[in-house]
């Protein structure tokens, strides 16, 4: 997916890569709606687990429910009901992805299938959204002074660093550091959300581990471009192996 321009106040960038895997668990999707404020925008990114197509079914049905969700509540602008809290929605749309891939694991008999959601809803004409999150892809705020992560990664290795039991080197090399805690699809589904204000020249960025696995945090680099931004942080991912799906989308505010 490349550029978009949205007027003269957004632009949205995208990109994904399968790496060296067979398939490509990650779905990504970024999404418009005019409504009679503004604009209403959502991004997501998921990466699903469960071998073989159990993770490429668990990551589509989240984002697919997800997407739903949002849909559902532009409608609701759009008939001129009353706005309900961008935080509500998310949790709405949060609930409704995790019966969606309960769900499907059922019906496929696919135990362990589950993915990873991170998202961000955006109401342009308040300057606000929020971050919805579970698992280990992760949210960025970035603005022209850097990048600050928004999310906490749900994961064995993440607990045990924040108890100090692990050094965030030991960490980074630790045999269970792709071991959930919580996802979608498991039986602690317990989700985040995180309210987050943009002004001009601030924006966010998700991304699965694929891409900040290989690519740390401190050597992000978006610049003016953020379409050629994201490129070359895949670029550089691949670069060093590109050993699992590689996906990020990003939003900023001009």
């Amino acid at each position: 997916m490349g550029l978009m321009r949205l007027a003269p106040r957004l632009v949205l960038a995208a990109v994904s890569h399968v790496g060296r895997r067979q398939n490509n668990e990650d779905f990504h999707r970024i999404l418009r709606y005019e409504v009679p404020p503004g604009n209403l925008l959502l991004l997501a990114v998921a990466d699903g687990m469960g071998g073989l197509e159990a993770g490429e079914w668990a990551s589509k049905v989240a984002i697919e429910a997800l997407s739903e969700a949002v849909k559902a509540y532009a409608e609701h602008l759009k008939s001129g009901r009353p706005a309900v809290g961008l935080d509500r929605v998310m949790e709405k749309a949060f609930l409704l992805a995790q019966r969606r891939v309960e769900k499907e694991a059922a019906a496929k008999g696919r135990g362990g299938m589950g993915t990873t959601l991170t998202a961000f809803l955006y109401a342009d004409w308040l300057k606000e959204g929020v971050v919805g999150h579970i698992g280990d892809s992760r949210a960025y705020l970035f603005t022209p002074k850097g990048l600050k992560r928004l999310t906490e990664d749900h994961s064995w290795v993440a607990e045990r660093l924040k108890e100090g039991v692990l050094t965030p080197t030991e960490a980074e090399r630790h045999p269970y550091r792709h071991v959930l805690t919580r996802a979608l699809g498991l039986p602690e589904a317990r989700f985040d959300l995180i309210p987050v204000r943009l002004m001009p020249g601030e924006g966010v960025v998700l991304a699965t581990d694929g891409l900040y696995g290989l690519v740390p945090e401190a050597e992000w680099r978006l610049g003016r471009d953020l379409q050629a931004g994201l490129e070359a942080l895949l670029s550089e991912a691949l670069r060093r192996g590109g050993d699992d799906n590689i996906t990020a989308v990003a939003l900023r505010v001009e």
